[in-house]
């Protein structure tokens, strides 16, 4: 959720004192997320499960599935954004890593971590994972400081 979440802030409005976002393994929507787990885990098709779920949020929380997208939010963003996924994640599948990177407004690299599943990515290789972090942050911390 942390990955997706820094995604969904990138469109916002953010204090100056957030120079740089750092996504690690975040899907691109709820409703994408919700589609592929059910077919993946449970065999359910999206319909009728994933619109009944997004009714029922709208219900109780006041927003549609469909309302809540990685993607939208990236294409607000102007801030240096740096995406980490595991290559071989099948949580959030590395499809989604793709599309939010081309989504992505504002500066951009990503880092497809080759073995890594979901959330593995800093466990494969830690040091090469802060090497990669600490070259995106020199990159745009001392140019925007």
């Amino acid at each position: 959720m942390g990955g997706a979440t820094v995604e969904m802030m990138s469109g916002e409005q953010l204090p100056e004192q957030v120079k740089a976002i750092i996504a690690d393994c975040g899907y691109t929507s709820i409703e994408e997320e919700l589609a592929y787990l059910l077919k993946r885990q449970f065999h359910l098709p999206k319909y009728p499960f994933v619109p009944i779920v997004s009714f029922i949020n709208r219900h109780r929380m006041g927003y549609f599935l469909s309302d809540v997208s990685s993607v939208e939010q990236l294409r607000h963003n102007d801030r240096p954004i740096f995406f980490i996924h595991g290559e071989k994640d099948v949580y959030v599948p590395s499809w989604m890593l793709k599309k939010n990177y081309q989504a992505a407004g504002g500066p951009k690299s990503m880092w497809q971590v080759p073995d890594a599943t979901h959330a593995e990515s800093f466990w494969i290789d830690p040091a090469t994972y802060q090497k990669h972090v600490a070259a995106f942050l020199d990159q745009y911390l001392s140019a925007r400081v």
